[in-house]
């Protein structure tokens, strides 16, 4: 009954705050004037959404005055200069952000405000990406019970702090509603992984594995236990991603792995596609009105993010707009959506003349042939992959990159480390981002040298990491980890002095 009442109240004080539409202001204030960029993620009607981001600036004074009118509470996420917050403001709250370099040039940030003792407790609880922290878990403490007793302890602490704050009255009730909901979300997230990743050890698909009836039954109510007092349509939920990743969840054990109605083990269902079509899918399996618009919304962008331009998204899209066409997702889903139409526009074209394929390039084995193909020329290599964001975002930076090497006499090497059954989304994207020069796909011989000979430090572990960028002058590398083509006139400048030099 406690349960009840706590969630007629969530959702009471959400309605009362959709009514009064009122304006969210955000003050920034830093020292850090060589590097003025912010990024700011608004909610989207209460609703995390990526898409939704504004790139933005201090100007000179090092000041940034971010105001937006809002109806609904929610997350807003903060970064500049490598450090950041998320905060949680209702409408007509107000904060004020300072950040400042200190002497061993590490960033203080300091926040002023609505809810500030809570907004900077909140800043302490940690989000990593819950599948990681339900498997520590599960290798901490063995047991499903005990590894979930754990995180369930956990949950409580951060539900107590919240608590208390709000008998102290030094946070309002929206922001301990608003607060609570994303606490239980996410460790609920977190418990239904360690359920469903014991699920998936059994590998049921894989081997076809049967469960004995017990054993489902001990999953089901298990399952049922974790969700008994969660109220899947609390507006409150939605506030951030980890909503989506619980609605996947439940999809896996309530009808992909198991049917919950008749509690059996189902024969599993092929869901087919794309990663990003197989995920769009499972958050839907499961029937729910209530979050149809969010699930649908969430798994385009999803998708969109991914960056493979996958032509499924633009049906999917045109259901959501048909379906709903007041939602406010719809404006930051149409541009990705006309970026994925020109995509596969572009893609039943023919190679340009200036795309070439380095002869052979499936037989190389070894990173001195790659050399040897290039002799008597100053060549800049790119390693990339379809899959690696940051490796396309550089491809805007081509055209200026292009300008320098056609009128110097540079050649251009990608090298793609995809495997096999990406070759037709590789050629895509070549197709696409209009990547003229040379082009090979290493072969898995190539690609684990590859991995090896250019491995980097990352805090103390080595590691491949791409982009990664090179050149080669006359068959041999000249220039280990060279600049990106977003450095523009750094690495032009260090192009020409290789081009320089005997």
């Amino acid at each position: 009954m406690n349960n009840y009442i706590s969630l007629l109240i969530c959702v009471f004080s959400f309605l009362i705050l959709k009514g009064n539409a009122q304006e969210v202001n955000i003050h920034i204030k830093s020292d850090i004037l060589g590097d003025p960029e912010v990024r700011i993620i608004p909610p989207v009607d209460g609703q995390y959404f990526y898409l939704a981001k504004i790139d933005t600036s201090i100007n000179k004074a090092g000041v940034l005055d971010f105001k937006k009118t809002v109806k609904f509470p929610g997350f807003y996420s903060i970064s500049h200069a490598g450090n950041g917050k998320t905060l949680y403001l209702k409408p007509g709250d107000e904060v004020w952000l300072t950040f400042t370099m200190k002497p061993d040039a590490t960033v203080e940030l300091l926040l002023n405000g609505s809810n500030e003792v809570g907004q900077n407790l909140y800043d302490t609880y940690k989000r990593p990406f819950f599948q990681s922290v339900a498997e520590g878990y599960l290798k901490k403490y063995k047991s499903i019970a005990s590894a979930q007793e754990a995180v369930d302890r956990k949950r409580d602490k951060e539900l107590y702090q919240m608590d208390s704050l709000f008998k102290i009255k030094a946070i309002d009730r929206a922001f301990k509603d608003g607060i609570t909901a994303e606490i239980n979300t996410y460790y609920l997230s977190v418990n239904s992984y360690v359920l469903q990743d014991s699920i998936y050890r059994l590998k049921l698909i894989e081997d076809s594995v049967i469960l004995a009836e017990q054993t489902v039954k001990y999953f089901l109510d298990n399952w049922k236990n974790l969700v008994k007092d969660y109220d899947f349509n609390n507006p409150l939920n939605k506030s951030r991603n980890s909503f989506f990743d619980l609605l996947q969840t439940r999809a896996s054990i309530e009808k992909y792995y198991f049917d919950i109605d008749t509690y059996k083990q189902q024969p599993i269902p092929k869901i087919t596609g794309s990663y990003a079509e197989i995920e769009y899918k499972l958050a839907l399996l499961v029937p729910d009105p209530a979050n149809e618009e969010y699930a649908m919304a969430q798994g385009i962008e999803l998708g969109i993010i991914q960056e493979n331009y996958d032509s499924f998204l633009i049906g999917k899209y045109e259901t959501l707009a048909a379906k709903y066409p007041n939602s406010a997702i719809l404006p930051y889903l149409m541009p990705e959506i006309d970026k994925i139409k020109h995509y596969q526009s572009a893609i039943k074209k023919d190679f340009s003349d200036k795309i070439k394929f380095v002869d052979n390039y499936d037989k190389i084995t070894n990173f001195s042939e790659v050399e040897s193909f290039f002799k008597d020329q100053l060549v800049y290599v790119d390693l990339w992959a379809t899959w690696c964001g940051p490796c396309k975002s550089e491809f805007a930076y081509n055209d200026g990159l292009k300008a320098f090497a056609d009128k110097n006499g540079i050649t251009k090497l990608y090298i793609s480390v995809d495997i096999d059954e990406s070759d037709n989304k590789w050629k895509e994207m070549i197709k696409y981002y209009n990547l003229e020069g040379y082009h090979m796909r290493a072969s898995k011989a190539l690609s684990d040298q590859l991995r090896e000979k250019f491995s980097q430090d990352f805090g103390g572990r080595r590691g491949f990491g791409i982009p990664y960028y090179l050149i080669i002058k006359n068959g041999e590398i000249v220039q280990m980890n060279a600049k990106r083509p977003s450095n523009k006139e750094g690495l032009y400048e260090q192009l020409q002095s290789f081009k320089t030099k005997n």
